[in-house]
């Protein structure tokens, strides 16, 4: 069964899922291993789903990381991406080739905004705060989704 379920998770596609993944095989794991236990009668199946459920539990809590890591990764490429979100042409960001000079440069960017949903709000429409802003208003126009945004503040974040 595991291997039917394998190729349906794209690690590298946005819209992959990681975690309902890895709860899923978390999920046929447990069965497998209840089931290849040996049968006892005192053993009941209502009395062996605390297993189920605390193998479940760790599944979600290492699936966490990975989801953090991704959405970093993710975030950087957008930022750097010269099609998408393109924030090197007005920024200086750490690691990226040709910035440029017109907005600040990005770093001790948690330090800065501690509020996530500020950071959130600046990338989205920043002429909401800063009418004279020369940024776009990535949001507002299409330019880039919720989840495009959301990676892009879990990447500035670590800067």
């Amino acid at each position: 069964m595991r291997k039917i379920l394998t190729p349906f998770c794209c690690v590298h596609s946005l819209d992959c899922q990681v975690r309902p993944f890895v709860l899923w095989n978390a999920y046929i794991s447990a069965i497998e291993t209840i089931a290849a236990t040996p049968r006892n009668d005192a053993l009941t199946a209502l009395s062996r789903m605390p297993l189920l459920f605390l193998l479940l539990a760790i599944a979600a809590g290492l699936a966490g990381p990975a989801r953090a890591q991704s959405a970093v990764a993710d975030g950087q490429k957008l930022a750097f991406d010269r099609g998408k979100g393109n924030c090197l042409t007005c920024h200086v960001i750490k690691g990226g080739d040709l910035p440029g000079t017109i907005g600040p440069e990005l770093k001790d960017i948690k330090s800065k905004y501690p509020d996530r949903n500020e950071l959130v709000a600046i990338i989205f429409d920043e002429t909401k705060r800063n009418p004279q802003t020369m940024m776009p208003p990535f949001g507002r126009n299409s330019i880039l989704t919720e989840q495009e945004i959301s990676a892009i503040v879990d990447f500035l974040q670590t800067l």
